[in-house]
């Protein structure tokens, strides 16, 4: 029995590695395909969104701010990289890291937003353009689809956690706590019989 037990319990850690994304497939698809076309999109005025990542000198001249660089290098990682290496392998171990970096980076977009419009130079025509709001829509789509996926059981996972909890893996001495705890309502020294005897005594009486 023990040997069952142990079984189960590394099949159902092996099985608890790998992501069942069922149809949030679609989740992390559309947020990858958002991404790659918001590369090539203006994010920033007339600057795109490769030009943003790479922090080549029209992004320099347009007046990216720091955390509109820390925001492409984020959701580079989060989806351009670990959401494509995600859907490649469904690892747990990669989508972790994947939903961290897409939660920041989510974050960070909105610090970036209200530093553009606060900035000293707000009239220099340098507005968010379409493909940072196409960004943006990636990053709630990877978030959500990461949200309700890293945490949610695989069905195979909850049968294998079914199957071990009830396989007996108890000595001799956690049988007798068992049948102790179950057999309680009729030990009668644990049965509170005051009433009734008093009511006896007064019958009695």
């Amino acid at each position: 029995m023990s040997n069952d037990h142990q079984e189960l319990a590394t099949r159902e850690k092996r099985v608890a590695s790998r992501l069942d994304l069922g149809g949030r497939l679609w989740f992390f698809v559309g947020a990858l395909v958002l991404y790659v076309i918001s590369l090539v999109l203006p994010q920033a005025g007339s600057v795109r969104g490769y030009e943003v990542l790479l922090q080549t000198s029209a992004a320099d001249d347009a007046g990216i701010k720091i955390t509109e660089y820390v925001y492409a290098i984020l959701i580079f990682l989060g989806i351009g990289v670990l959401t494509t290496l995600t859907l490649l392998t469904r690892r747990l171990a990669v989508a972790i890291p994947a939903w961290m970096l897409t939660t920041v980076g989510l974050a960070y977009s909105v610090f970036a937003m209200w530093l553009r419009q606060t900035r000293s130079s707000a009239d220099d025509g340098v507005e968010m353009n379409l493909g940072f709001w196409i960004s943006l829509l990636a990053v709630v789509l990877a978030f959500l689809g990461y949200a309700t996926t890293i945490f949610r059981r695989n069905p195979e996972q909850e049968q294998l956690a079914q199957a071990r909890a009830a396989s007996d893996n108890l000595d001799v001495v956690g049988r007798m706590q068992q049948q102790a705890n179950i057999s309680a309502a009729e030990n009668p020294l644990l049965v509170d019989d005051r009433r009734s005897r008093a009511t006896e005594r007064h019958k009695k009486d």
